[in-house]
């Protein structure tokens, strides 16, 4: 297992086209910082809130996160499919992004973003200010310094599609990886595509690949197993002595008796949820080498601290 470190955290930023005239708009919902179409800045300003002006040019666009349903051919049923944009940040989390973001998905792309320590900005709908505004205050209320980010998985990068949909589908799936230039032994598994355990026609099915990388690493090395829901992505920093475990919601609604098992004995844990008044972890057991816990309720976003 391997820890990569972080900067600290970093908070979404809002863009906001409306106009200065919003201002008491802006500031009923708690944000003093925005970005704005260049040449209006000195009018927010005048408003009393910090305003830097938009350049799209400096910004890779994201698609909106959330989940779209397809087709499982062999069921005849619909399944969730996660668009998430945490592979993206992980292959080039340097770069500044940009959401655009339909209704009821702002909160989401603000917390996926902090999350994976995203340099970003987030343009809302108006009516979702309010609960974009929600978010960041919760946001700030969880913030800490950052911990190292962890992961058994290595996996070198060469830069092609296949590669990137491996890295999707992993994240998918929860298992953790750290992106590298060469084969490391400190890792629990390197993944090479291209090598004869991870021969490159096999990355033509990018979820048989993830299952190949899933049985090679096997489940009891797994730093992170999430059960109740394929709508939840899971992201864990620590140091050896203390963990914290994102938890990010894709679904659009609640998810309720969330069951989340991580690698190595913490004999405390505390839960702080988004939108959920009072949470509290349920059937919280520290045994044999992992330790579980229950979230009863949950949101867009949920971050779990653990002590030894």
């Amino acid at each position: 297992m391997m820890l990569g470190f972080l900067l600290a955290a970093l908070l979404p930023g809002l863009y906001w086209d409306q106009g200065p005239k919003t201002a008491d708009v802006v500031r009923q919902a708690g944000i003093d910082r925005v970005f704005v179409p260049a040449g209006q800045e000195g009018a927010w300003k005048t408003a009393g809130i910090d305003a830097q002006p938009f350049d799209a040019s400096k910004f890779v666009k994201l698609p909106a996160p959330g989940v779209e349903r397809r087709m499982n051919v062999a069921a005849a049923t619909s399944m969730p499919w996660v668009n998430g944009n945490g592979w993206r940040i992980n292959r080039d989390g340097r770069r500044q992004y940009y959401y655009d973001v339909r209704w009821r998905t702002a909160a989401l792309a603000a917390a996926e973003a902090y999350v994976y320590g995203a340099d970003a900005v987030v343009h809302p709908e108006p009516r979702d200010l309010t609960a974009f505004g929600q978010m960041l205050a919760f946001l700030k209320s969880v913030d800490q310094p950052a911990l190292p980010v962890m992961a058994n998985i290595a996996i070198i990068d060469d830069g092609s599609e296949e590669t990137g949909e491996v890295l999707n589908l992993l994240s998918r799936r929860n298992l953790l990886y750290l992106i590298v230039r060469a084969p490391d032994t400190a890792y629990d598994l390197n993944v090479q595509i291209g090598t004869k355990d991870f021969p490159k026609d096999a990355a033509l099915d990018p979820s048989a690949f993830a299952t190949l990388v899933r049985q090679k690493l096997t489940d009891e090395k797994r730093l992170l197993r999430i059960y109740g829901s394929e709508v939840v992505l899971g992201k864990v920093n620590g140091d050896g002595q203390r963990l914290r475990v994102h938890l990010v919601n894709y679904g659009g609604g609640k998810v309720d008796g969330l069951r989340v098992r991580v690698r190595g004995t913490y004999q405390h844990g505390k839960l702080a949820a988004f939108g959920i008044k009072n949470p509290a972890l349920a059937d919280y057991e520290p045994a044999d080498g992992a330790t579980e816990f229950t979230i009863p309720e949950m949101g867009a976003y949920a971050v779990v601290d653990l002590e030894k």
